[in-house]
């Protein structure tokens, strides 16, 4: 599709030319992402800091997705390709997307999203200028299908304290705002994180994970474009099971229980010093509790799930 690469002047990146990774590697998972797509990629290819990679993770698309992505490819060299011959579910699309890319920083960025020019450069500088942060992020503005601006995001919780027991705890107790997972990512913290997990929820365990390795740095700025759009929310819950393989939906689950189980590991995991880990540990105490019934119920629907398909493969 027209209009989707950018000037191939401006698109060389020193690094490549020079035959060594790009300092920032972008990944873009991607499905059925036609409508938006083209204006995605002017945008992240249009960065003022040309020196980066983007690696398009295609799960499979039945619209004209591939077409604007090789077009992208064959205009631009930082762009690079991947089809899936097979859908392999949201979560493993967007976890390999990391393994593609190389750099000491990532992002992953939306198909439906757009990025200010000065977007990656300034949130690099934010992570070289504070090196225990393991987060940049930005303010946002939050846009229609036809790009008019309906609100302004600022980040407005505690994930920049000094103490990681504080950012966990603000995480936790805010855990629906998750535009935290746009931000420029140190690699180096993201790899020691179990990256999305296969529940609903994952990106808030991913955050908390990110804020327990280091602090988030803000720049007070809307350097995102984040599309809010019906299609968007209908194509999550409805074909891809909240970001969830077809394999694990055949399976009993226990949501809250997994929960907290992966932020139990998430604390163990963390290169915390005892003390800290302690008081880690302590802010994940409120969450147990609010949780301790859902749990309970997790429990009980699975037994009776169990019974249920004990019964049925005995037959009559």
């Amino acid at each position: 599709m027209a209009g989707a690469t950018s000037d191939p002047v401006a698109s060389k990146s020193p690094s490549l030319i020079a035959g060594a990774a790009p300092p920032v590697g972008v990944g873009l998972p991607v499905y059925n992402g036609e409508p938006y797509l083209a204006a995605s990629l002017r945008s992240l290819l249009g960065q003022s800091d040309a020196d980066f990679e983007l690696v398009i993770a295609d799960n499979c698309s039945t619209d004209g997705t591939e077409e604007i992505c090789r077009e992208a490819a064959r205009a631009d060299q930082r762009v690079r390709y991947l089809r899936r011959d097979r859908n392999i579910g949201v979560v493993a699309n967007h976890n390999q997307v990391v393994h593609e890319t190389r750099g000491e920083f990532f992002s992953w960025a939306a198909s439906d999203d757009e990025y200010r020019p000065d977007r990656l450069a300034k949130l690099s500088d934010a992570l070289r200028t504070h090196p225990d942060a393991s987060v940049a992020i930005s303010a946002a503005e939050e846009i229609d299908e036809t790009g008019r601006v309906l609100s302004l995001w600022r980040n407005t919780i505690r994930t920049d304290h000094a103490d990681p027991a504080v950012r966990m705890r603000a995480k936790l107790a805010d855990p629906d705002e998750n535009l935290q997972m746009y931000g420029l990512i140190r690699r180096s913290a993201l790899l020691r994180t179990g990256l999305h997990a296969q529940i609903k929820g994952s990106d808030r365990i991913l955050i908390v994970e990110l804020a327990l390795n280091g602090h988030f740095v803000v720049v007070d700025e809307p350097l995102l474009r984040h599309r809010n759009h019906t299609r968007r929310n209908s194509e999550v819950t409805d074909s891809r099971s909240f970001r969830v393989s077809e394999g694990q939906r055949r399976r009993i689950t226990l949501p809250n229980v997994e929960e907290g189980g992966l932020l139990l590991r998430a604390v163990r995991n963390a290169p915390l010093r005892g003390r800290d880990r302690l008081r880690a540990y302590r802010a994940l105490s409120p969450w147990l509790r609010r949780n301790a019934v859902p749990m309970a119920r997790n429990v009980a629907r699975a037994g009776i799930e169990s019974a249920r398909g004990i019964g049925q493969s005995k037959g009559p």
